[in-house]
């Protein structure tokens, strides 16, 4: 079976989420002209045919440098209120390597990410049956579930975009707060989110676009929908319990990690109704889930997600194709240069750094390799004039 859990052998977690953030720079952004840009710095370039809107590499990119960055999942521990590190150990010394090209057009930009990855991880806390108590529960999400079993989560790859962080450009990540939940320290300063999620937002090509202040969860979705949901209910069974269980199923199919919008409105998809006396789920069609072949390793665990459809507004106005392929993610990202919206930086300035970090997250729901580790160190992207 594809899927996270099998990847690391055991998950990981995340706590915090160090930031990494790029954006439109402040009182310490030093502005370059002509040829003088940094040696470091991801320079984009100009060009008048766009790159295809698909995940191929186009013969274009070849002739556009890129930078490279090295990133690393650093040592942390951050506990939620029942004792349990959320960073889980065993993601961290991880080391991912990151490849960034980009181009723009009179009115997008562009954007080649590519990073070493052993495997399409997809298994994102799945619904499995644990034979041996006849308990039905959803794969760990930051540590192993109560049966000891490692968590299972989607690969991700996020950039943040500094918007008005005035110490971003020298001192990165360690301008935000890290802990159970990440935001700004101080009030205005605001970063604009890139976070393109295997399973939640690839089935559609796009990125989930979101924005970061100094809330105490600072994390807000960009004005619109999103793609995705939670594929979970409270179902009251026949006896009156209530339990928590998975809505919907695809009968017949095998290694599936999404349930898409349409195949619920098409009735692919078929709702999840009681649970009978041996412990089963039963469907509205009257069809018996036997606890024997949801086992954690079994290739028909239900996805942990439903509904995955195009997110609109602001919070869908990055367009996203993918590959996996020979132990390489390769990532193509578009988005206008100027969309108008108070959620999001704006490209309209050539020859000015824009500054971003990254975070890659193999497999894990938060433990996240960045550059630098924990110093989030800062990057600059400046548009050719």
């Amino acid at each position: 079976m594809t899927g996270s859990h099998s990847k690391l052998g055991m998950p990981v977690v995340l706590a915090l989420t160090l930031g990494l953030t790029l954006g439109a720079c402040s009182d310490d952004d030093k502005t370059v002209t002509g040829p003088d840009y940094p040696d470091d710095a991801l320079v984009s370039q100009s060009v008048s045919t766009p790159p295809s809107s698909n995940a191929s590499v186009d013969a274009l990119w070849a002739d556009v440098t890129g930078i490279d960055m090295a990133t690393v999942v650093a040592p942390y521990d951050t506990y939620n209120s029942d004792g349990e590190d959320i960073w889980w150990d065993n993601y961290e010394g991880m080391t991912i390597d990151v490849n960034m090209k980009s181009v723009y057009t009179d009115t997008d930009i562009y954007f080649l990410f590519t990073w070493n990855d052993a495997e399409d991880s997809r298994t994102r806390q799945a619904w499995y049956c644990d034979l041996a108590s006849g308990t039905w529960l959803q794969m760990g999400k930051k540590h192993p579930d109560e049966f000891g079993r490692p968590p299972a989560y989607e690969d991700k790859f996020t950039v943040f975009w500094n918007r008005s962080i005035g110490a971003f450009a020298t001192s990165g990540c360690a301008t935000l707060c890290h802990g159970p939940y990440m935001a700004t320290n101080g009030a205005g300063e605001i970063a604009d989110i890139w976070h393109w999620k295997r399973d939640r937002t690839a089935p559609v090509f796009q990125l989930d676009d979101k924005w970061l202040d100094n809330a105490q969860n600072g994390r807000h979705s960009d004005a619109g929908t999103g793609a995705y949901s939670d594929n979970k209910q409270d179902l009251t069974i026949t006896g009156g319990a209530t339990v928590s269980a998975p809505m919907y199923w695809i009968p017949g199919r095998t290694d599936y990690h999404w349930i898409m919008q349409t195949e619920i409105d098409d009735g692919t998809a078929r709702l999840i109704v009681d649970m009978n006396v041996d412990g089963n789920w039963v469907d509205e069609d009257g069809i018996i889930l036997d606890q024997a072949s949801f086992e954690y390793d079994s290739d028909t665990v239900i996805p942990s997600l439903k509904g995955i459809k195009p997110a609109t507004g602001s919070r869908g106005d990055v367009s996203a194709w993918h590959n996996w392929s020979n132990g390489t993610w390769t990532l193509k990202v578009k988005r206008a240069r100027d969309t108008g919206s108070d959620d999001d930086v704006q490209f309209t300035q050539l020859g000015t750094p824009y500054w971003f970090s990254v975070g890659v997250m193999n497999a894990a729901a938060i433990a996240h390799a960045t550059p630098g580790g924990l110093a989030g160190t800062p990057s600059q992207l400046i548009l050719s004039e």
